[in-house]
């Protein structure tokens, strides 16, 4: 007679498994009995395959046993609720119908019962919208100040020569301009100054450089004319 079982710990409202096996040394048994029982006795052990029509039950009839074992399939089912219970033992004895005087043999197996986790009792963690602080999107800095403070872009008006109105208008020294001279459409004016001071500074520029390369040319034309009417020594 042997026990063993199918594993060494289960939880509760789990079952545990177990297979007996029976066999003779010498020879055949007939009308063997097999008897479950189980400790704590608060828990119903039964067989499950094996038995035939006594599956189900703590009580297995076998007709005949012989060298050859034979395996049944037991189970201790261990309700949800039995919290008490941390273990659970079972015992399978063997009998015959003999006249002899004889100590009947028995096995026995045990399974751990593991305690359900606990729940934890400290305080739950703080959600994500917890102990954060939302700062506010404050107004964005104008950057154009401080983009022309780091560039430093200044004028090279003065780099050419000055530009001024026609020989006929005669502008106050103090006057500004507050609105532009709306276009005739008839035509430009004849004796308007190519560059008036309305001319954005970019256009300006443009004619001064031009201006200025008109009288570097006319300079290095002068100088070469001149070299070549001196007379040769």
């Amino acid at each position: 007679m042997s026990v063993q079982r199918s594993q060494s710990s289960i939880k509760p409202g789990q079952t545990a498994g177990y297979v007996v096996q029976v066999s003779t040394k010498n020879g055949t048994a007939a009308d063997v009995s097999v008897a479950l029982t189980a400790q704590p006795t608060s828990q119903k052990p039964a067989f499950t395959s094996g038995c035939a029509k006594d599956d189900g039950t703590a009580s297995c009839h076998l007709s005949s046993v012989t060298t050859k074992a034979t395996s049944l399939n037991a189970q201790i089912p261990v309700a949800s609720k039995a919290a008490s219970v941390s273990s659970v033992k079972l015992t399978a004895t063997a009998s015959v119908i003999t006249t002899t005087k004889w100590t009947p043999p028995a096995a026995a197996e045990t399974t751990t019962v593991a305690a359900a986790a606990a729940k934890s009792s400290g305080s739950p963690s703080p959600s994500p919208d917890q102990h954060t602080v939302v700062l506010p999107l404050g107004p964005i800095p104008a950057l154009n100040g401080e983009a022309s403070l780091l560039i430093g872009a200044g004028n090279a008006a003065n780099l050419f020569p000055t530009i001024g109105p026609a020989h006929d208008a005669s502008p106050s020294p103090t006057a500004t301009v507050t609105q532009p001279a709306k276009q005739d459409s008839s035509g430009p004016v004849a004796e308007a100054s190519p560059v008036s001071l309305g001319t954005p500074v970019f256009t300006a520029q443009v004619a001064g450089l031009i201006v200025l390369g008109v009288a570097i040319m006319l300079t290095v034309t002068r100088l070469s004319v001149r070299r070549r009417s001196k007379p040769r020594s």
